[in-house]
């Protein structure tokens, strides 16, 4: 790998007098003294630094010691800014597109850094010492390049021209100079203390696999980090892998990330590498070691971070679909391809499906365009609105505002050229009606809630659900439902996180509480 065409190397000056601002003592000390309470202080002086620090020309051992030194610094401030990122849905603030940049900016005058030294290493044959050095820097160079990717996941964009070819280039170069599977050790804040390029390299294919834009912002490093745990079960192959009847092909001589193909090519492409799963899909059959059972996948209580490191039910069986190479696809409702207007939130739903005339201009709905007979597409003037997991409900144009039907939002793409949110959903029904309901307790006091009702022909049998907000309710509840014709009591049963903070109730009417009879002593005749 003579060139990288993203990771471009800035014209080296020989600066002497400067070298001993990078050697250890004075390097801890500038460390040391980074303002980390203000972190955005702290986030320009080390950019600038990684610039100037690439465009002196030292030695080798120098710069690796240096980078290795200001790994944690890094690593820092690189989770800071995502968590700035992922804080709201889409569309994004500006000044989110901003702290993108600075991120990702950050991530590629890091990584250029090891691969200035790993150019250097490998202008000649690599003796012991220095391929211990080599097998570090092409490690931390293709492990930066994946951070340049998830970032960009990260906020739906697309990924920057030559990532991808860098990313295979330096993986063949690993195979190369024979490091592939040399174990480097990690940073303190990675999944697994050590990991190899190749362990590297295919984190990332697995997680661009995982297709995701249909994965929560949040999602996306609880994903990349569990990928660092099970990816010794997936392996690569330089033919077709027998037993998978749809191959996953990584071709290493283009700009592109791994995909699926039914067929494999009947010629022997010395580019093209296959990923074997087989071990992979053996393991998921015992998904129960492998899932956060306590956990659920659009629970509201869902935190930035999940300390167990493990994916819900759910979200597991999201990530084994995409690894089977099925498609991420909404229902084909949009066939018809008119525009339509939706509503987000229950809120919204709730307060139009309350209304049997237009009462006026309300904001609660969004005029969307088809993009697809799957996608809807809109520009939206308000920021952070939609996230994979959004409640959203959608009527034609010429319908009434109260005939609305229901769906989760199960995909996003940003296109980057015009600002448009292109998004798909899962149906959950044709026409949903709007209720309130209190819960059957001793006390009497509850207020009443809002709750979106459903009916459901499920093979012979016609159901009927609830969707509220609250995750106070609990299989087995009795309420009483409150509806336009009247009200009734109604358990609770099979609850389901459907959507981002939303559970699903199967709703069956049970029979009214009977009066206690009175007990007290008969009194004598009244007219004696």
């Amino acid at each position: 790998m003579k060139n990288s065409f993203f990771l471009v190397i800035p014209t080296q000056q020989n600066n002497s007098h400067r070298l001993k601002e990078f050697e250890a003592k004075a390097l801890q000390h500038w460390i040391d003294e980074l303002p980390t309470a203000n972190p955005g202080l702290a986030t320009r002086l080390l950019h600038d630094f990684l610039v100037d620090f690439n465009a002196i020309q030292m030695t080798v051992s120098l710069r690796l010691d240096a980078l290795e030194r200001l790994s944690p610094s890094v690593h820092v401030i690189e989770d800071y800014l995502r968590s700035r990122l992922i804080k709201a849905g889409f569309p994004k603030e500006d000044n989110d597109k901003k702290i993108l940049n600075v991120l990702v900016s950050i991530e590629k005058e890091f990584t250029i850094g090891y691969w200035i030294a790993l150019k250097e290493l490998t202008r000649r044959n690599v003796g012991w010492f220095q391929g211990k050095n080599a097998a570090l820097a092409v490690q931390r160079c293709i492990r930066g390049l994946g951070s340049i990717i998830v970032s960009h996941f990260i906020m739906g964009m697309p990924i920057p021209d030559w990532v991808w070819i860098d990313l295979h280039s330096l993986y063949n170069l690993s195979v190369t100079i024979k490091n592939s599977s040399a174990k480097v050790g990690n940073d303190a804040s990675q999944s697994s203390k050590a990991s190899s390029p190749e362990q590297c390299y295919l984190q990332i294919l697995l997680l661009s696999l995982a297709d995701p834009t249909g994965l929560m912002q949040k999602e996306l490093l609880l994903v990349y980090s569990f990928i660092e745990t099970i990816g010794s079960l997936v392996s690569l192959k330089k033919e077709p892998v027998n037993g998978q009847q749809i191959q996953c092909v990584v071709l290493t001589d283009e700009d592109k990330a791994p995909h699926y193909q039914f067929e494999a090519s009947t010629k022997n492409d010395s580019a093209a590498l296959y990923l074997d799963f087989s071990k992979l899909f053996k393991a998921l059959k015992q998904k129960e070691k492998l899932i956060n059972a306590a956990d659920a996948r659009f629970s509201s209580m869902h935190g930035l971070k999940n300390d167990i490191g493990k994916p819900s039910a759910e979200l597991l069986d999201y990530l084994e679909q995409r690894w089977l190479g099925i498609d991420l696809q909404g229902v084909p409702f949009f066939s018809d391809r008119s525009d339509r207007y939706i509503a987000i939130g229950l809120e919204s739903t709730h307060e139009l499906q309350c209304a049997l005339e237009s009462t006026g201009e309300k904001n609660l709905e969004f005029l969307v365009q088809s993009a697809s007979d799957r996608l809807l597409s809109g520009v939206f003037k308000q920021t952070g609105v939609l996230s994979v997991g959004s409640l959203v409900s959608f009527r034609k144009i010429d319908s009434p505002e109260h005939k609305r039907s229901l769906g989760i939002v199960n995909k996003i793409v940003v296109d980057k050229q015009n600002g448009r949110i292109n998004f798909g959903m899962q149906l959950l029904a044709h026409q949903s009606i709007a209720v309130t309901y209190v819960q059957l307790d001793d006390t009497g006091k509850n207020m009443p809630q809002k709750g979106l009702f459903y009916s459901k022909q499920e093979l012979e049998d016609e159901k009927n659900y609830i969707i509220t907000d609250s995750f106070m309710l609990k299989d087995n509840d009795v309420i009483r439902l409150f509806m336009h014709n009247g009200d009734f009591p109604a358990a609770l049963s099979d609850r389901k996180n459907v959507g981002l903070g939303y559970w699903q109730f199967e709703c069956r009417r049970v029979a009214e509480r009977s009066e206690p009879v009175s007990t007290q002593p008969k009194k004598g005749y009244d007219f004696i």
